[in-house]
């Protein structure tokens, strides 16, 4: 909240700064001017900079325009230089540089940076805020775009000895990525019994099983807890 606080000033500046200069290039004209002078001025570093002062005329009436940019090294324009000016038709004493960075690029790049913080902070703040529901079969979270698992159902008849029953793999969700870049992926299987299908989804694992699924026909089995039949472990090819 203090950030965004903080950042806001600068929002409507760098805004009204950009539309400042949008409108001045929509509704101004143009002019040819010539640099009559350079004012010296020395920066932090010892360094000498130099500042245009152009002359133009507008209507048989002759204007300077002192620019509020200190040049330095190859860009100092010489004495008689030419260059073109915006200047305001009503008042034509107001003009600057047709200079398009500087009028719209860097009013825009400048602008874009405390939205970009603000988009980024939205962003956080809603994933602070999510909730992470957890999967019935392994406690992990489930990622926020999976649809809601159906709780497996399993008939008592058959299953109560704990034998391990057969399942067709559906395929793998992958949950979301972690803070290194990797992600998890889990079984997605079904099986039919007695008319009835019953879903099952596997423990969270590093690798994605889908190829070794594909070559062992897409099967995988399903190991019941005879006390607790809402209870179950996906087993893939090769699990013990």
């Amino acid at each position: 909240m203090v950030a965004v606080v903080l950042l806001a000033p600068i929002l409507l500046g760098m805004g009204w700064w950009l539309f400042s200069n949008i409108s001045r290039v929509l509704t101004h004209e143009t002019v040819e001017a010539v640099v009559v002078d350079l004012i010296p001025s020395v920066d932090s570093d010892g360094d000498t900079l130099y500042r245009p002062v152009y002359e133009y005329r507008v209507d048989g009436t002759t204007y300077r325009y002192e620019s509020m940019v200190n040049l330095g090294g190859l860009v100092v324009p010489e004495l008689g230089d030419r260059k073109t000016l915006l200047y305001n038709p009503d008042r034509p004493g107001d003009a600057r540089v047709q200079n398009y960075f500087l009028l719209l690029i860097l009013p825009l790049v400048l602008l874009a940076i405390p939205l970009l913080i603000l988009a980024a902070m939205f962003w956080v703040t809603l994933r602070r805020g999510r909730p992470q529901p957890v999967s019935a079969a392994g406690g992990s979270p489930v990622p926020p775009w999976a649809p809601p698992s159906e709780p497996p159902v399993v008939p008592d008849h058959g299953l109560a000895t704990g034998e391990v029953i057969e399942a067709t793999f559906m395929g793998t969700e992958t949950s979301q990525m972690d803070d290194a870049g990797g992600v998890s992926y889990r079984v997605r299987a079904r099986v039919e019994i007695d008319g009835a299908v019953h879903r099952f989804v596997g423990d969270w694992l590093e690798e994605d099983p889908t190829l070794l699924l594909m070559e062992r026909g897409n099967k995988v089995w399903v190991r019941i807890d005879p006390s607790d039949p809402s209870s179950y472990e996906v087993l893939l090819p090769g699990s013990d």
